[in-house]
């Protein structure tokens, strides 16, 4: 993968004065959050819109946060991960949309947590870039050095890798569930990889 053209993050509604995210310059800035959660912790610091930066919010898991508390969905045990992505399929859609685009790198996505939301993102983009499902783990794990009183388990993403795999690997997966096209798919790898031909 090139280094400095995409990033994860929890919210910026506070970003200490000295902080690595505070050296980034960025295109574009996606925000992942509910309405009410931008609303309750603050949109992002008026520094990483300045100079002219896009912000696109794709407002995941708008019904989940309402005014009188959390209401999440029922789902089976072990799912909770996999219905971030199946109860918000236009929402991803445009996610990746935007990926594709040309000229929108350095990227920073980001939900309050930097874990849940951006990493079943992170996850589906790290696969489309053929990238490892051990590696891939291995970066949804790293949320659990600052979240150790609710760690994420690897079984977590499982239900996301098979329905991956229901629909023959990550390119009919996009394809059928995301309806991207192949033409977006290329223009994400030819982006974010050193040599996209290999």
């Amino acid at each position: 993968m090139r280094t400095g053209k995409i990033y994860r993050s929890a919210h910026l509604a506070n970003v200490p004065d000295v902080h690595p995210l505070r050296d980034l310059t960025l295109r574009t800035l996606i925000t992942l959050q509910s309405r009410l959660e931008v609303r309750h912790l603050g949109p992002p610091i008026p520094e990483f819109l300045e100079s002219g930066v896009r912000w696109e919010h794709i407002p995941i898991g708008d019904p989940w946060f309402r005014e009188d508390g959390f209401h999440k969905i029922d789902t089976q045990p072990g799912n909770e991960h996999l219905v971030i992505l199946t109860e918000f399929l236009a929402d991803w859609q445009s996610f990746f949309k935007i990926l594709a685009e040309r000229d929108v790198y350095p990227l920073l996505f980001h939900c309050s947590a930097g874990r849940d939301r951006t990493g079943v993102g992170a996850a589906m983009l790290l696969q489309m870039l053929g990238v490892s499902r051990r590696r891939i783990l291995e970066d949804f794990l790293v949320s659990n050095v600052t979240f150790p009183q609710m760690p994420l388990k690897e079984t977590q993403l499982e239900p996301i890798f098979a329905l991956i795999d229901e629909h023959g690997g990550i390119e009919g997966f996009m394809h059928d569930i995301l309806m991207l096209d192949h033409s977006d798919i290329e223009a994400i790898r030819e982006d974010l990889l050193e040599d996209a031909t290999n």
